[in-house]
């Protein structure tokens, strides 16, 4: 799958995250070069994006210029249904082809290198630990036997989530007929779902405890995952703590896709009018011969202090996951979700707790408003409500 003219030796896998760096390299040396540099260009889905010069010998990172034009991957509500069991396709074989990128260098060689890019990055760390010889896709994402979502609940095989946390996994599939079987733990019963042509897709966790419930009437909650008749990972659906408040906040992680974290503590939420006193001014009347004070409205932001609620370790690194992000939605607040940009102002925790921790967070909501309303989804709110359903005449109304 993903076939290119060119391979790059920094990516073995021909795959690469755009937030971590993309170095094209050569070690050929040359005499005479032009003063000004051969050209080389950098295109993407046939538009150029870049063109530059360049002399022997070079090492160029064009992370930073794709990842200002790539885009990320589609929601799973954003593109059309096409479902194989519980698996979404969210791009494929030839949608996933359009984020080939071409870096063509005219010098005394003509070359050619191509890679496939993604939205997103691992850890420096991380990225460090794999050498110049392989890479996070070909050790984990790609691989048979390993966890291949693209989560940062863990780097473990065990993907655990609470009930309120759920919402789909993606993987990517470079194999013609890829394989899933999903073994419910408690039953045993299995549902394989095979002949998967490449692409990326997500995983509906609802879509699959739902097949188990009507096929079998278990509310399954662990699961044992085969890829490509290997053992995968487990995943495990824990019980929401119970909670007098609870939200959630939707995020797009470091690898690029959403996810959800849930937080219990309780909301305060406090609206600022910035600049009131700045936006009075003087308007005369000449009714009285003198000036009175006046102001246009003025703009109101709000932002809302909320206690996460108890975070295990592991949570603790998947919240800091969420604080980085650069996408941030608050749901529960209202009908619709919320724009935020996230924020603590203090956030010491400790590897090993002895006594449950918990962070106070910091939520700016994104817009702010002028004219100030009720909210408004879809105009039925200002309609009398019916008491019965449509089934039933008017009569029972």
């Amino acid at each position: 799958m993903f076939s290119n003219p060119y391979s790059m030796p920094s990516t073995p896998s021909r795959l690469a995250f755009t937030r971590n760096p993309i170095i094209i390299e050569s070690s050929h040396t040359s005499g005479d070069q032009p003063l000004t540099g051969y050209p080389f260009s950098i295109i993407m889905d046939g538009l150029t994006l870049y063109n530059g010069r360049f002399n022997y010998p070079y090492s160029i990172n064009v992370a930073d210029i794709v990842n200002a034009y790539i885009n990320y991957l589609p929601q799973p509500d954003e593109v059309e249904p096409i479902s194989f069991g519980p698996l979404i396709l969210i791009e494929n074989e030839s949608e996933v082809l359009c984020r080939d990128v071409a870096v063509v260098f005219n010098g005394e060689y003509d070359q050619e290198f191509a890679f496939i890019a993604l939205p997103g990055g691992v850890s420096k760390q991380n990225f460090k630990r794999l050498g110049p010889s392989t890479d996070i896709f070909n050790v984990r994402f790609l691989a048979s036997d390993t966890n291949c979502f693209l989560t940062t609940r863990t780097a473990g095989w065990r993907v655990i989530m609470k009930e309120s946390e759920l919402y789909p996994l993606y993987y990517i599939n470079d194999a013609p007929d890829d394989v899933f079987s999903f073994v419910e733990k408690v039953t045993g019963k299995s549902w394989t779902i095979d002949r998967l042509s490449p692409g990326i897709y997500a995983l509906d966790i609802e879509a699959l405890r739902s097949h188990f419930f009507e096929a079998f009437g278990v509310l399954a909650n662990n699961f044992d995952i085969y890829h490509r008749g290997l053992f995968a990972c487990r995943l495990v659906i824990e019980q929401a703590d119970p909670a007098r408040e609870r939200y959630r906040l939707k995020f797009r992680n470091s690898l690029g896709v959403f996810e959800i974290i849930e937080i219990t503590g309780e909301m305060s939420i406090t609206p600022e009018w910035e600049g009131a006193d700045e936006a009075i001014f003087k308007r005369y009347d000449p009714e009285t011969d003198d000036y009175f004070s006046q102001r246009d409205r003025i703009e109101r932001k709000q932002s809302i202090s909320i206690q996460t609620g108890v975070k295990r370790p592991d949570e603790v690194r998947f919240l800091m996951d969420m604080l980085g992000s650069d996408e941030v939605y608050l749901l529960d607040l209202g009908a619709l979700p919320v724009r935020v940009i996230p924020s603590a102002e203090e956030f010491t925790y400790k590897q090993r707790p002895e006594v449950p921790q918990s962070f106070t967070l910091t939520l700016e909501l994104a817009d702010t408003e002028t004219n100030i309303l009720q909210e408004i989804i879809d105009g039925s709110e200002a309609k009398k409500p019916r008491v019965f359903s449509k089934q039933f005449s008017k009569q029972f109304n």
